[in-house]
């Protein structure tokens, strides 16, 4: 099956995996349609309105008129007033205001009649109304949007309740203008499952949610990166409460292109069973064509819960080429179009796991345990996994021993005015051991001290100081492995002689220091100052990344100053700006080339 109909064709099948005990447990509500000269989607305060001949029909078969249209989409309620008509049962009804409590089942109408009265709908039996009882305060109440901004203008819009409208023919807030489009489709489930990604990074990411219902979601992403420019990326989500699986093709409108499949079920409360398939593919003309080189990635993953830890199984797969054996090429080289699209049989594999345990009180201190035992494997195939002296590994095996002994949130210094403005200390000390197959073994030791404090609930400050030493152990091959030598800048040409003396330890210590200010839910910036002292010593350099050349060092540079900045545009797009300052390393390393953007949903 050609792959562009496997992702769609799995995400689909979803829909018959689903388990029915999650089904079964969700209400399910009849949707209504909505119709007007304008229907607006307020996003920030997840309200529709609708204006001007407004048509309102229900999923219980009543029909209404009138002149304005509001439902809270998280309260689940909506009102329809100004010269209100009620068609039903073959009568016709006139009535100054509706109102429909969706959750309760109950409606609310305010005829127009010879005197006063108000009628109250149980259950949608709109035959037997139930005269003269009293209402809640706020039945007919219209929300104030003034100072809001719309997100969707449409003329038509299909409401599911607790679920998802779509809007039709729908222009869409993009922040600048409004943008026209057949339809859009908004999801607003309160299921965690929806918010998986399937794609790839990218500066920038418009989403624009086509279709779906409580289960499913099908997106289509207008996005930007240096090495594909803009391009239309697919992704389709099929979820309930236990499970859900993600498909994805990106970019859809370039000749490389990754698909992506997640996947996870939650067998039991105990057990969670989770995958991740990929291929890469290089297809001129389309995703339906014949690939000149397609490599993959598949992943396994067990997750079982134990009293007080857990397990983790997992296993990977590696294929090179998921292509047959091309004839040879040009001096014998295998190869599909091009020598730069060469064939390449190997599929290595890995499998690990590991236990580890829950945080644990060290009896009555204010210290905790986390401990952590596990094992390994990685096989190479066609070839051995390495090389060591004269002997071929096709197998390299491992097992390992870790702990992690944590200091949360002890308050150092006290607020005495009451504000919460207290200064709390952290610390942690991680340790674990490594011992592989082939004869040698590796040491990792991470050491954390931090304080932090909340000025107000708008500023807080960081301070972290990090110590972090690798060392790798070969006994009496230290040297074979890690010879003397000395590294030189490709851009200066300068000598860097601590590496001489490097024979498999390093050392990185780390000081940072962040200020998050966040004003409103809408924007948030941090200022983050980090000074680093490596053993070896960090070799400057440069090299080309999506054609631009940029900062590439061996090594992190001894002080950097990052400046983040995130704005919320809308409901749908989040705008982040980035940029880094390097304080001169090697003499060229200033500013970061470019400023980091993304924009983000």
């Amino acid at each position: 099956m050609n792959r562009l109909l496997l992702v769609v064709a799995a995400s689909l099948a979803c829909a018959v995996a689903m388990p029915k005990t999650a089904a079964a447990a969700l209400t399910t509500y009849q949707a209504l349609g909505v119709k007007a000269k304008q229907v607006t989607y307020w996003s920030n305060r997840f309200i529709v309105t609708a204006d001007g001949e407004v048509a309102v029909n229900l999923g219980d078969g009543a029909r209404l008129t009138g002149d304005t249209f509001a439902m809270d989409l998280r309260l689940n309620r909506f009102v329809l007033a100004g010269n209100v008509k009620l068609f039903v049962n073959g009568a016709e009804y006139d009535g100054v205001a509706f109102a429909d409590y969706i959750d309760f089942d109950r409606q609310y109408f305010i005829p127009i009649g010879e005197q006063p009265d108000r009628w109250t709908f149980a259950n949608s039996d709109y035959s037997k109304p139930i005269l003269g009882r009293q209402m809640p305060g706020d039945t007919f109440y219209l929300p104030d949007l003034s100072g809001e901004r719309a997100f969707v203008h449409a003329r038509h819009a299909v409401i599911q309740p607790r679920e998802s409208v779509k809007f039709t023919p729908a222009e869409v807030n993009f922040g600048l203008a409004f943008i026209p489009f057949p339809s859009y489709f908004l999801n607003f489930s309160a299921n965690p499952n929806f918010s998986q990604n399937a794609l790839a990074g990218a500066y920038v990411d418009g989403p624009l949610d086509m279709f779906g219902g409580g289960h499913s979601l099908a997106t289509v992403h207008l996005r930007y990166d240096q090495q594909n420019k803009v391009y239309f990326s697919l992704e389709e989500h099929q979820v309930s409460e236990r499970h859900y699986l993600v498909a994805s093709v990106n970019p859809l409108t370039r000749p490389l292109k990754q698909y992506n499949f997640l996947g996870s079920d939650l067998v039991s409360p105990n057990i969670q069973v989770q995958g991740q398939f990929q291929e890469s593919a290089f297809q001129v003309g389309g995703p339906f064509k014949q690939p000149l080189s397609a490599t993959g990635f598949a992943q396994l993953k067990l997750t079982g819960a134990f009293p007080r830890s857990y397990i983790d199984v997992n296993f990977n797969q590696y294929y090179m080429s998921f292509l047959a054996q091309p004839k040879p090429g040009v001096a014998g080289l295998l190869y599909y179009g091009d020598p730069t699209h060469n064939w390449v049989p190997d599929h290595p594999l890995q499998a690990t796991a590991t236990w580890n345990s829950y945080q644990n009180r060290i009896f009555h201190s204010p210290f905790f345990l986390r401990t952590r035992v596990g094992m390994g494997m990685a096989h190479g195939n066609p070839g051995p996994a390495q090389f060591f002296g004269n002997t071929a590994y096709p197998s390299v095996y491992d097992h390992l021993v870790g702990f992690n002994v944590s200091l949360p949130s002890l308050r150092l210094i006290r607020d005495q005015t009451g504000y919460g403005r207290d200064v709390y200390f952290n610390a942690s000390f991680d340790k674990q051991r490594d011992w592989f197959s082939v004869p040698h073994h590796v040491d990792t030791t991470v050491t954390t001290f931090s304080l932090n404090r909340q000025f107000d609930r708008h500023l807080n400050l960081l301070l972290s100081y990090t110590i972090q030493n690798l060392n790798d152990y070969y006994g009496a091959h230290q040297t074979d492995i890690y010879p003397q030598q000395i590294y030189f800048s490709t851009q200066t040409g300068d000598a860097y002689p601590s590496w001489a003396a490097f024979r498999g330890q390093a050392t990185t210590r780390s000081l940072v220091a962040g200020l998050l200010y966040t004003p409103s839910t809408a924007f948030t910036s941090v200022v983050t100052l980090r000074k680093n002292h490596d053993w070896p010593e960090p070799v400057p350099g440069m090299a080309p990344i999506y054609q631009q050349l940029t900062f590439q060092n061996n090594g992190v540079t001894p002080y950097e100053a990052k400046f983040e900045v995130r704005f919320r545009v809308n409901r749908l797009l989040t705008l982040n700006v980035s940029r880094s300052y390097f304080f001169n390393f090697g003499g060229y390393e200033r500013w970061t080339p470019f400023f980091g953007v993304q924009v983000v949903k």
